[in-house]
C-alpha cells in the first residue's frame, strides 16, 4: 500500500512491452497498462487519492521526467 506523501513511478514493462505504476522503494505494481497514457492517468488518480508528492514517468531509454509534483488531494 502507498502511504501518504510517497513518490509515484511510472514504468515500462520489459517483457510485455506494457507499463506499470509502482510506489517508490517497492517491488510490486500497484497496476499494469497497455499503453504509457493508462498508466499515467492511473497515476494521477492514485496520486490524488492518496496525497502522494510526486510521479515520475520512466521511458524505454531509462530517461526520468516529473509529471506531477506535489499532486493535490480529491
Amino acid at each position: 500500500m502507498v502511504s501518504e506523501r510517497e513518490e509515484l513511478h511510472v514504468l515500462p514493462h520489459e517483457s510485455t512491452g506494457g507499463w506499470f505504476v509502482q510506489a517508490a522503494g517497492s517491488r510490486e505494481a500497484l497496476s499494469w497498462h497497455g499503453e504509457a497514457g493508462e498508466a499515467e492517468r492511473a497515476a494521477r488518480r492514485r496520486a490524488a487519492l492518496l496525497g502522494a508528492r510526486g510521479i515520475y514517468m520512466h521511458d524505454r531509454y531509462r530517461r526520468v521526467r516529473a509529471i506531477a509534483s506535489d499532486v493535490p488531494r480529491r
